[in-house]
C-alpha cells in the first residue's frame, strides 16, 4: 500500500471542522438567549458537513497509521489524535441526526480532549517536530476545546426557556471554549498553509 502524505490537507480538514463546530455552538447559544425552541434544526443541519469532514479525517488517520513509511512514531503522534477528533466528529453528527443526547458526546470530547492534551506533551518533551512550540500550543488548544465541550454540550441540551437565574458561569465557560477552538482551528490552518509549499516541491 503506498504512502501518501495527507497532512497539509488533514490540517485544512481539522481547522474547518473547528470552525463549523465553532460556528454552530455560537448558532445555538444565539438561539439560547432569544429563547427560541428550533435551535436543533440548526445542529443537524450542521452534522451533514461535520458527517463528510469526519469521514474524510477518519479515513486518512487511518491510512497515515498503516501506511507510514518514515522513521520515528510520527504516525501515532499526528493520526492518533486526528482519528479521535474524527470519532468525536461522528458521534456528534449521529447523535444530531437521532435527536439525541448530546451531553454524551461532550463526555467523549472531554477523554479525547485530555489525550490530545497528553499526546502534545509527551510530543513536545520528546522532540518529535521542528516546531515543538507550535506543536504544543495546538495539541493543548484543542484538547482544552474538547474539554470544555462537555460543559459546553450540557449548556446545549437545556431548554432555551430555563433562563432563571442563570449562573454567568456558563457564559465564561462558552467565551472560553470559543478562544480556544478559534485559535486553534487558525493555527491548524496556517500550520497546513505553510505545509503545502513543502510538500508541493519535488525532490532532486
Amino acid at each position: 500500500m503506498a504512502f501518501v502524505d495527507n497532512l497539509a490537507f488533514s490540517l485544512f480538514a481539522i481547522s474547518l471542522a473547528g470552525f463549523m463546530f465553532l460556528y454552530t455552538i455560537l448558532s445555538i447559544y444565539v438561539s439560547y438567549l432569544k429563547e427560541q425552541k428550533n435551535y436543533y434544526e440548526d445542529i443537524r443541519t450542521a452534522s451533514i458537513p461535520i458527517l463528510f469532514i469526519g469521514i474524510y479525517l477518519l479515513l486518512m488517520g487511518l491510512w497515515g497509521q498503516f501506511t507510514w513509511p518514515l522513521p520515528g512514531s510520527y504516525n501515532i503522534l499526528f493520526y492518533d489524535p486526528m482519528i479521535a477528533f474524527a470519532l468525536v466528529m461522528l458521534s456528534f453528527a449521529g447523535v444530531s441526526r437521532v435527536g439525541g443526547n448530546m451531553e454524551y458526546v461532550g463526555f467523549m470530547a472531554l477523554i479525547m480532549g485530555v489525550m490530545a492534551i497528553a499526546y502534545g506533551i509527551q510530543g513536545y518533551f520528546i522532540g518529535l517536530t521542528t516546531q515543538p512550540i507550535a506543536l504544543l500550543a495546538l495539541f493543548f488548544l484543542y484538547g482544552f476545546a474538547g474539554v470544555l465541550a462537555y460543559p459546553v454540550t450540557i449548556i446545549a441540551q437545556k431548554k432555551p426557556g430555563s433562563r432563571k437565574n442563570p449562573w454567568g458561569g456558563w457564559t465564561a465557560i462558552i467565551i472560553l471554549f470559543s478562544l480556544s477552538l478559534f485559535i486553534a482551528s487558525c493555527l491548524s490552518g496556517f500550520i497546513g498553509l505553510n505545509a503545502v509549499a513543502s510538500h508541493l516541491v519535488t525532490p532532486p
